[in-house]
């Protein structure tokens, strides 16, 4: 099985000359198989004076013609460098009958990068790029709470920022779903804080923007509360995106966390609002006005219990990824049917 984690390609192909002959970028996160994407495109742009050593072709060119594909892998460089041939947006195409001929008979003067969508572990043209000697698939998941913490210590350092508690919170409640989107929010809050050396609760308040963002808090509230039609209206609405299924786990699983510590404080005679105020990290937004209300339905032990549901859950997106929106549909309505019943 020949793989490759997003984060290596740099140190794996550090040149145009180490890459595979095909390489199958895919996954849920189509913001990381773009940025990976980019990063072999630039091996290639930083040699040779061949105006045509980078050639884009689109996936539905490709699936109503595959010896296109072939064709293009096979035609010589003008200037004896290798070639690259991608094919962009293969997400939902089925493009094997075009990549399966380069597998047989890898071109010697080109290298293919296909971009696809989410394709499952053993099927298909994954199994048959993942069993292939000479190809490398590369897959590329939804970033996870700790990619999201890499990603915000990697920018702030090097601009030379600390970055406080509460706007670490708030900066992840707003990433996820999308890896070059979130890159963008997190390089464009960091910039905006660099004058003053600190990234704060306001500077992300003032500049990291998502309109999903309120949505998925009043979700993660729906649940907890026990509102089972508003929950399941805004699942509909949420979970159209392929990769909103993890982000709002990571956020049900926060939410979760920090009710289990107020819980905590009010088994020490702390009142709800109380317990909710002296969190660290703090709740912001909606969270902090309906915690509160929602340690009444709620005991330390069934805290737990949803935290570790929401934990199970989570994890089965990882195994799963296709079925990820029916799995955090599944827990958060297991959730709601908790308060309800009690």
């Amino acid at each position: 099985m020949t793989t490759a984690r997003p984060h290596e390609i740099g140190r794996r192909y550090p040149e145009a000359a180490k890459l595979p002959p095909v390489l199958l970028i895919f996954g849920p996160d189509r913001g990381l198989v773009t940025e990976v994407t980019a990063a072999i495109m630039q091996l290639f742009e930083a040699v040779g004076d061949d105006p045509f050593a980078v050639v884009k072709l689109d996936a539905a060119t490709i699936t109503s013609d595959p010896a296109r594909l072939v064709d293009e892998a096979n035609t010589v460089s003008l200037f004896g460098d290798r070639r690259l041939i991608v094919v962009r947006d293969g997400a939902g195409r089925n493009l094997t009958p075009a990549v399966a001929p380069l597998l047989k008979a890898p071109p010697r003067d080109a290298v293919v990068v296909v971009e696809a969508g989410d394709l499952k572990r053993g099927t298909g043209l994954r199994k048959q790029v993942e069993d292939d000697r000479t190809a490398v698939a590369i897959h590329c998941p939804v970033d996870t709470e700790k990619d999201l913490e890499r990603m915000i210590d990697a920018e702030a350092a090097h601009l030379g920022l600390t970055v406080d508690a509460d706007a670490r919170v708030a900066l992840k409640e707003r990433l996820g779903g999308d890896h070059a989107a979130s890159r963008n929010e997190v390089a464009k809050a960091c910039l905006y804080a660099v004058d003053t050396g600190r990234l704060t609760l306001a500077d992300v308040d003032a500049i990291v923007g998502d309109v999903s963002v309120s949505q998925m808090s009043d979700a993660v509230d729906a649940a907890f509360l026990g509102r089972r039609e508003a929950l399941d209206s805004l699942l509909n609405r949420l979970l159209r995106q392929d990769s909103a299924a993890v982000t709002l786990l990571m956020a049900a699983q926060r939410l979760s966390h920090a009710l289990e510590q107020a819980a905590a404080a009010m088994a020490t005679g702390a009142s709800p609002e109380r317990a909710v105020d002296t969190l660290r990290p703090p709740l912001y937004g909606s969270h902090r006005q309906t915690a509160p209300r929602i340690l009444h339905h709620w005991t330390p032990k069934a805290l737990r219990s949803a935290s570790a549901l929401i934990a199970s859950a989570t994890f089965e997106t990882r195994i799963r990824p296709a079925l990820a929106p029916a799995i955090a549909r599944d827990a958060l309505l297991r959730i709601a049917s908790h308060v309800v019943m009690r």
